[in-house]
């Protein structure tokens, strides 16, 4: 059977043999150029380690027919591979609840069984009591009734725990399916919803025919910027951005990647005015941003950001808006970039 990795993957290797997993990594890293960070790391540390079959037999296959391993395709790999499929998790955790439910419903139907064994016995001997003659058949009631009290306490006292442990259990897969289903949603590189998320937040909106703007980022020249600086910068610019889109659209506004250097905003409220100044001010903010290599004073550069708006129409699907987003950002594109257009 081909193993699947837990999410997160567990590993259990000695620190030596740890350690020797960690060399080869570095040294497939270094000679397949791809960026020193914990996506690539644990691809390659799954690859040397040996165990993941499925990972070892598609990447041996990049390197039979000389494919780089780009960004896209590591990022695919460790998706894939290296994290657990989100629906097999999900239906652990399902799983999961539903044996803590059987549980506790076996335990309460063990638990009123004895507990009404209990209440006859008591029945019986209240009705003993009235027709009790001696002193003996008193003193055997007495115990009767003293064993019968002690065991519905027992049984109560169980049942509290039982009902106690079971809280705690639920508790901790409640918080599972809630990270679950962060993590299904999210970009693993931004932090910005995915583009699942994102189709399905349209998808909603469209459906409920909700006034709202879509608008369509692009990082201008991204290409070239990962070319002369490097992939890693790269990443460092596409979380910059990120973190300017989820600061300005808040709560409010929904924010997603949805592939590459693109990013989207689903802006509420039918305003198309009120959408662009947003819009504009994450641009401009942008724009005005001078970053730098880490560990130095060097400036990349300005980079800059075009963006393309369309606004909900009545009967639109969300590939009509995408489509009208779209061709707003090529006119932005062709325009001189670093600007909005809007259809």
């Amino acid at each position: 059977m081909e193993k699947i990795t837990s999410f997160p993957p567990v590993y259990q290797h000695e620190f030596a043999e740890a350690s020797e997993h960690l060399r080869k990594s570095l040294l497939l890293i270094n000679q397949h150029k791809t960026p020193i960070n914990p996506v690539n790391y644990a691809i390659w540390y799954e690859y040397v380690s040996g165990e993941n079959h499925l990972l070892i037999r598609h990447i041996d296959e990049q390197l039979k027919r000389n494919k780089p391993f780009t960004p896209d395709v590591t990022q695919q790999l460790y998706e894939k591979y290296v994290l657990m499929d989100m629906p097999e998790r999900l239906n652990k955790t399902n799983n999961g609840l539903r044996v803590v439910v059987d549980n506790t419903l076996e335990n309460i139907h063990r638990v009123e069984s004895e507990t009404s064994k209990c209440t006859n016995g008591l029945s019986q001997s209240q009705s003993e009591l009235e027709k009790c003659e001696d002193i003996s058949q008193l003193k055997s009631l007495v115990t009767k009734i003293i064993d019968d009290s002690r065991q519905l306490t027992l049984s109560s006292n169980e049942l509290h725990t039982e009902l106690s442990r079971t809280t705690q259990e639920i508790m901790k897969l409640r918080e599972e399916l809630e990270t679950v289903k962060h993590q299904a949603e999210s970009d693993f590189l931004t932090g910005l919803h995915n583009r699942g998320a994102f189709n399905k937040q349209i998808q909603s909106l469209c459906d409920s025919h909700t006034a709202f703007s879509l608008v369509l980022f692009d990082i201008d020249k991204f290409k070239r910027l990962n070319d002369k600086f490097g992939h890693l910068l790269g990443d460092k610019v596409l979380q910059f951005f990120a973190s300017l889109l989820k600061q300005y659209a808040g709560e409010r506004h929904f924010s997603a990647r949805f592939g590459g250097e693109e990013m989207v905003m689903l802006f509420m409220g039918s305003s198309m005015e009120d959408a662009f100044l947003l819009t504009d001010t994450i641009r401009r903010k942008f724009a005005d941003s001078r970053l730098q290599k880490k560990g130095s004073t060097e400036s990349i550069g300005q980079v800059t950001v075009s963006a393309g708006i369309s606004s909900y129409q009545y009967g639109d699907s969300p590939f009509d808006m995408i489509e009208r987003a779209d061709k707003a950002l090529y006119e932005s594109k062709t325009d001189g970039r670093n600007r909005i257009n809007f259809i």
